[in-house]
């Protein structure tokens, strides 16, 4: 994983851009998320500017260790001026909450702009997926993948009647 320059990203449209994937003439694209909270951190709502700090900390360790897997770019959101921030929420690569939010938070980024793990949005973890066109049985297994990867680094906040337990439902 790397700081990444916006620059590089600037000069060329994300994968799910092209207007390649099946279907494509209809649907644009096909996103899903999954929202994860660690099970040693107090939820984002409740989280005190250290815990946020300790989280992005953390969080942009574990990424790292997934080198062997996945390519990831790290950004410091917190440390992006309003127009690269937005620059990312155009390209789908942030929320406009975690762009506009306060306080230590980032997300990685793989180079084809297909996979990024928001970190400190509503939750610790917004993992997504962005395919073009019609795609989503292959962008579930390679969010299911990362997710599974993540999840080998850390511990989630997991109820077993309830499941994976997030802000909002």
């Amino acid at each position: 994983m790397t700081v990444l320059e916006l620059s590089e990203l600037a000069r060329s449209n994300g994968e799910w851009l092209r207007g390649t994937g099946p279907e494509a003439d209809i649907v644009i694209s096909s996103r899903i998320r999954l929202a994860r909270n660690l099970a040693d951190f107090p939820f984002i709502s409740r989280a005190t500017p250290a815990d946020r700090t300790e989280l992005d900390r953390c969080l942009r360790d574990k990424l790292l260790k997934l080198a062997d897997h996945i390519q990831l770019n790290y950004v410091e959101v917190s440390k992006l001026p309003a127009v690269d921030r937005q620059f990312l929420v155009e390209r789908q690569l942030i929320s406009r909450e975690l762009a506009d939010a306060q306080g230590a938070r980032g997300v990685a980024i793989d180079a084809r702009e297909q996979v990024s793990v928001m970190v400190n949005e509503e939750d610790h973890l917004r993992i997504q997926v962005i395919h073009c066109g019609l795609d989503l049985e292959p962008a579930w297994e390679q969010i299911n993948h990362l997710d599974d990867l993540i999840e080998s680094q850390v511990t989630y906040a997991y109820h077993p009647r309830l499941g994976y337990l997030t802000a909002c439902p």
